[in-house]
């Protein structure tokens, strides 16, 4: 991934081409594929890992998150408290249980025609659910109980970027689908916040109390409210659902031109309400020890690397786009996939043949793949 990094969310990428309307790419007819198919890419994009040496395990594991093979960020921010991750390591091997770790992400893909087309989980996502498995089956070759990694899908997030339950829902039970068909849930378990915020008691009153506390504090100016709030701001403005919308209307609104003025305001008001609702689910999750309920003691990673949790890389470098906001494109004679817009794929003046999976409902592709640059 890029290595911009920040404490509040994963940042946002602009759109390369976004003041572009003529298309200069090429697609090839779509080649049908197989899951099998995809194996030699997973193996360079995820490939397996090991821990380091040694007799101490807490301090291989500790070695093992701040190697740059599987460290996102800086790996200072880990080792700054050493202590304090051997310590929860530890209490799990005096205990012989298994390493239990969370991490919250695949929200549902990005509503946004601009960006995909699609509504399902695609290679991008298989990626980054490959390598979380690869640190759980690395794990558990240095110790027999081995780990989960408890990933806590965001599909609760609908609320705050207008797009139907439903759509989140499937996107959820095709990515379960998709970790069962690969093997990969003997290290990686799914849950859905959604239905956690369904279930546990009280939930959605805290989370509202706190989004009303969160509003009231960003009034008054306070300026670790306003920058998370900010930070958070061009990723949930570009992530907002806009059904009816023309892409090209679309595409001036974020370009804030003068005739998409009406567009843009609105965009404005949502993204306001929205990051409020969004950062008031992470302070609600905390402060109701949401995670404890479902993954006890579990210890944090994340994408947005900060002291106090360890950042892990979703996909390798150069990807700079989560794959939830865009298509994947996988280019086999550099061995570089990177996650794109589709607007600026459409554009990229690139030779791609559309790869379409056989065992994926949604009929479209599953990844592009570079022939010619």
């Amino acid at each position: 991934m890029s290595e911009a990094t920040s404490a509040y969310v994963f940042p946002f990428k602009p759109f390369a081409f976004l003041d572009v309307v003529e298309e200069n790419s090429s697609f090839l007819p779509p080649r049908h594929i197989t899951a099998d198919k995809l194996q030699p890419a997973l193996d360079i994009l995820a490939p397996r890992l090991e821990l380091p040496a040694g007799d101490d395990l807490a301090q291989r594991l500790l070695e093992f998150f701040a190697d740059p093979a599987v460290c996102f960020g800086d790996p200072d921010w880990i080792l700054q408290l050493g202590q304090r991750w051997k310590e929860q390591f530890n209490w799990f091997i005096a205990r012989n249980e298994p390493i239990l770790l969370s991490i919250l992400g695949f929200p549902f893909k990005a509503p946004v025609p601009l960006k995909t087309n699609r509504k399902l989980a695609d290679f991008g996502e298989l990626v980054m659910l490959a390598r979380l498995h690869r640190i759980g089956e690395a794990i558990a070759r240095a110790y027999t109980p081995g780990a989960v990694t408890h990933v806590f899908a965001e599909g609760s997030f609908h609320e705050m970027n207008g797009m139907p339950r439903k759509d989140a829902d499937a996107y959820f039970a095709g990515l379960d689908t998709m970790l069962i068909q690969f093997g990969y849930d003997a290290h990686v378990k799914l849950h859905d916040t959604s239905r956690i915020a369904d279930e546990v008691p009280g939930f959605k009153k805290v989370w509202a109390e706190v989004e009303a506390e969160i509003a009231a504090r960003r009034d008054a100016g306070d300026p670790a409210t306003v920058d998370a709030l900010t930070a958070a701001a061009p990723v949930t403005f570009h992530l907002n659902a806009n059904p009816g919308v023309s892409d090209e209307d679309l595409r001036l609104a974020y370009l804030g031109r003068s005739e998409a003025a009406a567009l843009r305001g609105e965009l404005d008001a949502r993204t306001k309400q929205g990051v409020v609702r969004y950062r008031a689910f992470l302070e609600a999750r905390d402060r109701v020890s949401l995670l404890e309920i479902y993954a006890p003691r579990a210890i944090g990673l994340t994408v947005s690397p900060r002291p106090g949790r360890i950042g892990v890389r979703p996909l390798p470098a150069p990807a700079d786009v989560l794959p939830y906001h865009g298509v994947p494109v996988w280019n086999p004679r550099t061995e570089v996939l990177e996650v794109v817009y589709l607007w600026d794929l459409k554009r990229s003046g690139l030779t791609l043949e559309p790869l379409l999976l056989d065992s994926d409902p949604e009929r479209l592709p599953f990844l592009y793949e570079v022939t010619a640059e």
